[in-house]
């Protein structure tokens, strides 16, 4: 009986072990893409999943600077700095409520700055929150609170603190709206801010200046539809600045796919309260053969008008213009790529511009460690022009470890504060530690008529609790 009894047991555990294996078969399975039902009859139920993306990056420079010359062209002390600088960054995805799961999206990234030794122009620590916001989402209706951005369209670029709520259609249509206080310029606080003032049209100084954010908000919204084959979308965007109308805009914008081989599309942006046009936008983009890609442009800008109505820069004349032009990649061999273009500049009351470039881009190596890019550029403009050659190098030395080099120089057409050229020198290291930590040195030499000598320095320490973003089973 003792001899069963221990077969028995025998027998029980090896179908524990048996039942353990192919679980775990199962899951390692899943995890490569391998449909379970391919290789178990049965498949555990499915564990809960919750995407989860943390980064960070810490960057220390060091410079001299001098910030202005002083009365009459008088140099200011310059003055050595080595600010540390630190962003960081998290997104949950499809965290689950009581009510539902996968419904909950998190957002936040915030950066702060130390600034080592004693500084008139700079606190000694700084910092800022740049999103905060969580996302409730369900069937086909979502809202976001926080702090948030509204982009593209009307809004071109908006920070605010308030709620954004939307809703997506099968069928390809979608709406949102926004509102919400504006997240007001980091430099309305700045040491040392000037502003115009009207005593003899002298600059004054007006520390005591507490701006307010009762008055500063934003509202707008967008309705659209998209397919791969064709998408278009209508948007308004107003913005307030102490209550006082700062924007007020109309945003068109389409695209569509001409056959296979080739997409077109706008954007317009209209200033309601100018009733203008502020930019507008033609496009073409086409593979007309496989190893090469053209690309056609027409853009039109009145500046002025994308400035805030209260901004006392918006009521100087800035000289509207059209730029017209184009692009071409074409892949000559698998090592080698030749890209060019160039663009007419037809500027209202002045006489016209151009730009162009003309770039050959190598892999110099079988290995494809080494990349080799050769750039010369042309660009006439109404008061001046210059010529430009830039050269830069890449190359992985190790695995682990790439480094580049650039070298960029400049011709001008007249002189600029006495100097006819300049030129610019940079190169970086970089060294990947672990699959989730990369550290960077760089630095760069310039010689400008803006700086007789301008030298800089600089260390990245990039990292992130995911080696790369994955789906995480809790």
């Amino acid at each position: 009986m003792a001899s069963r009894d221990r077969l028995a047991v025998s027998l029980l555990l090896l179908a524990v072990l048996v039942v353990r294996a192919s679980s775990a078969s199962a899951q390692a399975l899943e995890r490569r893409g391998v449909p379970v039902s391919s290789s178990v009859e049965s498949a555990p139920p499915p564990s809960d999943r919750l995407e989860l993306v943390a980064r960070g990056e810490t960057y220390l420079q060091l410079f001299r600077r001098a910030l202005l010359p002083g009365q009459n062209g008088a140099l200011i002390e310059s003055q050595e700095a080595a600010p540390l600088h630190q962003y960081i960054g998290l997104d949950a995805r499809d965290i689950d409520t009581p009510w539902r799961k996968d419904s909950v999206d998190l957002e936040l990234s915030a950066w702060g700055r130390a600034w080592p030794g004693r500084s008139e122009k700079e606190p000694d620590f700084d910092g800022d929150v740049q999103t905060a916001s969580l996302r409730y989402h369900q069937g086909p209706f979502w809202v976001r609170f926080g702090r948030q951005q509204a982009t593209g369209g009307a809004a071109r670029y908006a920070r605010f603190d308030g709620i954004m709520l939307g809703a997506e259609q099968a069928l390809g249509w979608s709406a949102t709206g926004y509102a919400g206080f504006t997240v007001l310029p980091r430099w309305d606080q700045r040491p040392g801010y000037h502003h115009l003032g009207n005593a003899a049209d002298s600059l004054l100084r007006d520390p005591q200046a507490q701006p307010t954010r009762s008055g500063n908000w934003v509202s707008g919204g967008r309705l659209g539809y998209g397919t791969t084959a064709l998408s278009a979308s209508a948007s308004v965007h107003e913005e307030r600045d102490a209550s006082l109308l700062s924007h007020r805009s109309l945003g068109l914008d389409g695209r569509a796919a001409l056959g296979d081989r080739a997409t077109a599309g706008g954007s317009a942006l209209v200033e309601l309260d100018a009733r203008r046009l502020a930019n507008a936008r033609l496009w073409l983009d086409s593979t007309p053969h496989p190893a090469l890609d053209v690309s056609a442009e027409f853009f039109r800008v009145e500046p002025a008008l994308l400035l805030s109505r209260q901004s006392v820069l918006s009521v100087f004349s800035t000289a509207n213009y059209d730029e017209l032009g184009g692009s071409a990649t074409w892949r000559a061999l698998r090592e080698l790529r030749l890209e060019g273009n160039g663009y007419l500049e037809l500027y209202d009351g002045s006489r016209p511009g151009a730009r162009g470039e003309v770039a050959a881009r190598l892999l110099v190596d079988q290995k494809q460690q080494t990349l080799l890019r050769v750039a010369y550029a042309r660009v006439l403009a109404p008061d001046n022009g210059y010529h430009s050659v830039r050269l830069s190098l890449s190359r992985r030395l190790q695995p682990r470890l790439t480094s580049t080099l650039e070298a960029y120089g400049y011709f001008y057409d007249r002189p600029i504060a006495g100097y006819v050229t300049s030129s610019v020198y940079a190169g970086t290291l970089s060294y990947q530690a672990l699959d989730a930590l990369n550290v960077m040195f760089g630095g760069s030499l310039a010689h400008t008529p803006y700086a007789a000598f301008d030298a800089e320095a600089l260390l990245r320490v990039s990292y992130a609790l995911d080696g790369a973003p994955r789906r995480t089973s809790w």
